[in-house]
């Protein structure tokens, strides 16, 4: 592997609308017809929502999120807006606002690096942008992310893009990548999908184990905010406990059937750790447009 792969968040900003749609549609897609337990896939949906749901959002989203010619909160607003009126159902919000960051820091029209490309956004956004990302969020309503003692994003809040997020980190992991500048995502999440991609044979489980080792690092902020903290802790025990099964199982032929298990288990449960799958689709994406995830 060489050294220029393993330091994605180093390249220089390099913007293809027809890569990065291509990029962008093919993360979505993966993400649903990949096992990650507890989130849709083309196998097994939830009560209220179904992998078609996700299919007809990624696909009236494709060319907003890519266009260079919206702002940031433009591209996050319209993209919730289309969702919404398509399917009437919040399928992605955090995947709009981690891809829209991404693709909006490939515009820069200067020669920097991807993270710092990344912090130019979130640093230079106007207050235009924050109201109509906090639009976005009201309108798809997700669980428990739109309140803060201070700032209610329903209110049309006085403040920095960068301070909201930061103030928000603490319960959201959506919101930390844009208050760390994606550290997360390059330093951990990036570096673990190459290495999974590299090692196992397999693409489609390559992703599932990432996202296993991901839930295991970090406890889902969406668990979190429904249920406490120490129900996502031991959401990630039992993805932790996955893994040193999967590790143990040299026949990638009975790792789906494992993977199933606990993502009926997830289901039955109501455990939906969607915010790791959230970041994993945009790690997904800037690995596709940079690199090239393969076929199989």
């Amino acid at each position: 592997m060489t050294n220029k792969i393993k330091n994605i968040s180093e390249l220089k900003v390099d913007f293809q609308i027809n890569k990065l749609e291509k990029s962008y549609i093919n993360a979505c897609r993966l993400d649903i017809e990949t096992i990650k337990p507890g989130n849709v896939n083309t196998f097994l949906g939830h009560h209220d929502t179904q992998s078609d749901d996700f299919i007809s959002s990624y696909s009236v989203t494709s060319k907003i999120i890519i266009s260079p010619n919206l702002s940031l909160g433009d591209k996050i607003f319209n993209c919730i807006k289309s969702t919404n009126k398509s399917v009437n159902k919040n399928t992605n919000l955090g995947i709009i606002l981690l891809c829209s960051l991404f693709s909006h820091s490939l515009s820069i029209k200067k020669n920097i690096i991807v993270k710092d490309a990344i912090k130019e956004c979130v640093l230079t956004s106007s207050r235009d942008d924050v109201l109509k990302i906090c639009k976005a969020i009201s309108l798809a309503q997700p669980g428990g992310l739109n309140m803060h003692d201070e700032y209610d994003v329903d209110s049309r809040p006085d403040i920095s893009l960068y301070n909201i997020m930061k103030l928000s980190s603490s319960y959201d992991m959506i919101s930390k990548q844009y208050s760390c500048f994606f550290e997360d995502i390059f330093d951990f999440i990036l570096p673990t999908l190459i290495m999974s991609i590299s090692e196992i044979k397999d693409v489609k489980l390559a992703i599932s184990y990432t996202f296993l080792k991901t839930l295991e690092k970090y406890p889902d902020s969406h668990i979190c905010r429904k249920y406490d903290d120490k129900f996502a802790k031991k959401t990630s025990n039992e993805a932790s406990d996955l893994i040193k099964i999967l590790d143990g199982d040299a026949r990638l032929e009975s790792w789906g059937k494992k993977l199933m298990s606990l993502d009926n288990h997830f289901k039955m449960a109501r455990v939906n750790p969607g915010t790791t799958a959230d970041l994993l689709v945009v790690s997904m994406m800037i690995y596709d447009y940079f690199i090239g995830i393969p076929k199989k």
